[in-house]
């Protein structure tokens, strides 16, 4: 009976374990993306809050609404936070930062929309939406401690909160450009610093989820440190 040569099995190729990650080559790595995404995302923050108050003040006519402009981000930082930390337990600090930053950008359009309109309450939605951006930057700094050392956890938040105040100071410097851009597009001039803050935050969310791999919560947890 003729017989054949045995072929070597061949098995598909399997990722490496998240858990096999090397955790300070992760961390450093994570503090960089999160030092980075939250420089960025300060510039579209604090233009927001720059602008919002000034914004709600020229749809309504009214010098009171421009304190409702800053209620309803500072209300919408506070109530979306659960959510996005819900997520972020469940799912892990990437699809919570990114689901976060996602929300904002929707609330900057709804925004300029908003603005486009004169619509009040229309804009009062948006910077509802646009705190989330507020909310995501605060849960960075969990982001930051999850996977650091106990000797290194501080200085490891202490540089994603240094990074958020870079953004912070530099973002009002935006509101010139974002002015042009605004009359550019046909829209009122403080219109334009919400499409810079959407820009802004639709890359740090996609920077976020291709970066944050892998995700230094779920890692932290396999590695028994959560």
């Amino acid at each position: 009976m003729r017989q054949t040569a045995a072929v070597p099995e061949t098995r598909p190729t399997e990722p490496v374990p998240a858990a096999d990650a090397d955790p300070d080559a992760v961390q450093r790595r994570t503090v960089g993306t999160l030092s980075g995404g939250v420089a960025l995302a300060g510039l579209g923050v604090t233009v927001g809050i720059t602008l919002g108050g000034l914004l709600a003040r020229d749809v309504a006519g009214t010098d009171t609404a421009a304190g409702l402009g800053t209620t309803a981000g500072v209300l919408g930082a506070a109530v979306l936070a659960v959510p996005l930390a819900r997520v972020s337990d469940r799912s892990g600090r990437r699809a919570g930062l990114a689901a976060g930053y996602a929300v904002a950008v929707v609330g900057a359009l709804v925004t300029v929309g908003a603005a486009a309109i004169s619509s009040l309450p229309l804009l009062l939605v948006g910077l509802f939406a646009f705190g989330a951006a507020t909310a995501c930057g605060l849960q960075a700094r969990y982001a930051a401690a999850d996977l650091a050392s106990p000797a290194r956890r501080g200085r490891d938040l202490s540089l994603v909160v240094w990074a958020t105040t870079v953004g912070s100071v530099l973002g009002p410097n935006l509101a010139g450009p974002g002015a042009d851009l605004g009359r550019a597009l046909g829209l009122p001039a403080l219109g334009g610093g919400f499409v810079l803050s959407a820009v802004a935050f639709a890359v740090v969310a996609a920077g976020f989820l291709l970066l944050l791999r892998p995700d230094p919560l779920l890692l932290a947890r396999r590695l028994g440190g959560g």
